[in-house]
């Protein structure tokens, strides 16, 4: 959880229900927004973790809670029929064959596990897709794994699994555009 001086005892209960225990959705959609900005010169896994890197994906994951970006993700969660994996992979945007590549959420089905789903939902950022037999692999950057370029997520049939992630343990999908995240901080210079 980031540190955070001043602020008193509200802003830091803030910071412990806006990042919980990570920043998977900051770093994700950063990545992203990285990728899809044709001028910049670097890859955020090139920076050094400065105070202004932080920052920024700090802002980049605060924007999960903004209503622009709960619609989003409610409407496609909804088109889904309630986060089922079916169909996800013709709906995707990926970075380099679209301008508005998706998060891929991993999140709550509707079923007993949905509050605890919720909590522990999971952000990553999905680059590639490949047919590998009756499987399908969607390679994903994972902010939690930022140097494994193994990452991926099988979808079989109509249920899919990444780690502890499955379709069969309650867990569904949302995907959610970038342009939904408003693009509208910057990533600091490399000096």
């Amino acid at each position: 959880m980031p540190d955070r001086t001043g602020g008193g005892a509200l802003l830091r209960r803030l910071d412990a229900f806006l990042y919980g225990s990570g920043l998977c959705f900051g770093m994700a959609a950063a990545a992203l927004a990285n990728h899809a900005r044709p001028t910049s010169p670097y890859a955020l896994a090139a920076l050094h973790p400065t105070p202004d890197l932080l920052r920024t994906i700090q802002s980049y994951h605060a924007r999960q809670l903004w209503p622009r970006c709960v619609l989003a993700a409610v409407r496609d969660w909804l088109r889904a029929r309630g986060g089922r994996p079916e169909g996800v992979l013709d709906r995707l945007r990926l970075p380099g064959e679209s301008p508005d590549p998706h998060v891929l959420c991993f999140g709550p089905a509707p079923n007993r596990r949905f509050l605890s789903c919720l909590l522990g939902a999971h952000a990553v950022a999905p680059y590639r897709v490949e047919d590998a037999g009756e499987e399908r692999r969607l390679y994903v950057y994972d902010p939690n794994y930022p140097g494994d370029k193994e990452s991926y997520v099988v979808f079989r049939g109509d249920g899919f699994e990444y780690g502890g992630y499955a379709s069969s343990r309650g867990w569904g999908t949302t995907l959610l555009p970038l342009s939904a995240i408003r693009e509208t901080v910057r990533p600091p210079r490399v000096r």
